[in-house]
């Protein structure tokens, strides 16, 4: 199933939406970047940094985003910690592009799941039984992982945020490219629906029209709440998920219209 020529609006932040833009790329679609999030610092340290200072105490750290990362490396430089010290731990990464990133700094992961899910990792991560773990995420993530990991066996799971993921509108040149009009609107998180809806009163007219695709129940829950209509959910709770999901619509889409035409 292709996109052809499509051109697919993606909200996630600059940094993190380099993953669906190449898959939507290899699908023959026009990604256009208009990020409706961005990481902000915590307005809190001292849970974060409690944490990285007794790094040694704990088995395995849990990566879920490059923001991740750049959150705990930079705060290990503030508290004097090299990044070099995360070699004392193992370090588990959601993905190729949080793996990436701790690269940049180094570090090769220990553990990259099979699925991109936060999810997928702490099921799958091993050995885990009687372990200390720490995850370091967004501060609206999803708490499963953490709960999970705990039904598993670890003996202690501290979940702390790293950074704040903040809804914000659309830059004005990514409003620009909005208002040129998209064939498709993706949404990966609600903070990206909040985000989207900071545009105003014009957002409707943005979307009339327009396929809108969701990562996952959560964030069609949040869709529908704000009066966005949902037509498409991904299977996978996966950027290639997302990306599949929207092929599949724009065929319904088609065969539709092929039927109206032949009325």
């Amino acid at each position: 199933m292709r996109l052809d020529r499509r051109r697919i609006a993606v909200t996630r932040t600059e940094d993190q939406s380099d993953e669906l833009c190449s898959l939507l790329e290899e699908a023959g679609a026009i990604p256009v970047r208009c990020a409706t999030i961005r990481v902000a610092p915590l307005e809190s340290f001292e849970a974060l940094d409690a944490a990285l200072s007794r790094l040694d105490a704990y088995r395995w750290l849990v990566l879920t985003s490059p923001n991740g990362v750049r959150s705990v490396v930079d705060r290990m430089a503030h508290l004097g910690v090299p990044a070099s010290k995360l070699k004392s731990v193992q370090v588990a990464a959601v993905g190729p592009g949080t793996a990436r990133a701790l690269s940049e700094h180094g570090i090769r992961p220990a553990f990259v799941p099979k699925e991109e899910r936060s999810q997928a990792l702490a099921e799958s991560l091993s050995p885990i039984a009687g372990e200390r773990i720490l995850l370091a995420r967004a501060d609206i993530a999803d708490p499963a992982p953490a709960h999970i990991l705990l039904r598993r066996g670890a003996r202690l799971v501290d979940d702390v945020a790293a950074y704040r993921t903040v809804p914000a509108a659309p830059t004005a040149s990514a409003l620009e490219e909005l208002r040129r009009g998209v064939d498709g609107i993706t949404f990966t998180s609600p903070s990206t629906v909040r985000g989207f809806l900071e545009v105003g009163p014009e957002w409707p007219t943005l979307v009339d029209g327009t396929i809108v695709a969701s990562i996952g129940p959560v964030t069609t829950a949040a869709a529908r709440d704000a009066g966005l209509m949902v037509h498409v959910e991904a299977e996978e709770r996966t950027m290639r998920g997302l990306v599949e999901a929207l092929a599949r619509a724009f065929a319904g889409r088609t065969v539709e219209l092929d039927v109206e035409k032949r009325k």
